[in-house]
């Protein structure tokens, strides 16, 4: 397997400034960063969907989503994820400090993730892909999120042949929805180089790519301090 770099922050720095553009790509693994797991029993899930959690034994905020219900607990629990994700939402340092960063940059962003944070941090809406909808009502296949895909293909078209940068935050390993494909355009177009934040266990980087990847392992907070602290 070929090598890449580690947590060299002032590389990392050095190609965050010197791009010409920044295709931001994030997953749980961001959520989990702001405080959110969409996927564990935690506190804030039985603080926020208790009741739902006693009633139809559920685990985690996702799978109470696709657990059959009646049609009024279905409502109300959707409108509790609501609340939990966005109505009492205020920001987070992570997502602060992940603007300020790229924000001088032409920059796009494709994310699996439904909480419709990064628009409430701040990032332009007309650069952002929700590839499986929000819980704000996009819906995948909707006109709206047909925009958003026609403005990521612009975005790539735009980029192909510049200096890019692919700078992934918090996607699984064997993620097929956005990091293979990603991976494999990032490894298909020369002049582009990546960056990865991940638990160091959750790395992975095709041979193609190595020579051209920097690996941020550990907590994607501290690892955003770090960009911007150096």
């Amino acid at each position: 397997m070929a090598e890449y770099k580690v947590n060299d922050y002032k590389e990392a720095k050095d190609w965050l400034k010197n791009t010409d553009a920044i295709l931001i790509t994030a997953s749980n693994g961001l959520s989990i960063a702001e405080g959110y797991h969409i996927f564990a029993d935690d506190g804030s899930f039985r603080r926020y969907f208790w009741k739902f959690r006693q009633k139809y034994g559920l685990d985690s905020l996702i799978r109470g989503v696709f657990t059959p219900m009646t049609a009024a607990d279905h409502e109300e629990y959707m409108q509790t994820v609501h609340q939990y994700l966005i109505d009492d939402y205020h920001g987070s340092e992570v997502m602060k400090n992940l603007l300020s960063i790229v924000r001088n940059k032409p920059y796009f962003i494709v994310t699996s993730n439904g909480d419709a944070h990064f628009q409430m941090n701040g990032f332009d809406r007309d650069r952002i892909f929700e590839v499986e909808g929000n819980f704000e009502g996009l819906t995948e296949g909707s006109e709206e999120w047909n925009g958003q895909r026609q403005r990521f293909y612009a975005f790539l078209q735009e980029y192909s042949e510049q200096n890019a940068l692919l700078f992934e935050l918090g996607i699984g390993s064997r993620n097929q929805l956005i990091k293979a494909p990603t991976m494999g355009m990032a490894a298909e177009y020369p002049s582009w180089k990546f960056i990865t934040m991940n638990m160091p266990g959750e790395i992975n980087v095709p041979d193609a790519l190595a020579d051209r990847t920097l690996a941020l392992t550990g907590d994607i907070g501290e690892n955003l301090r770090n960009l911007l602290n150096e």
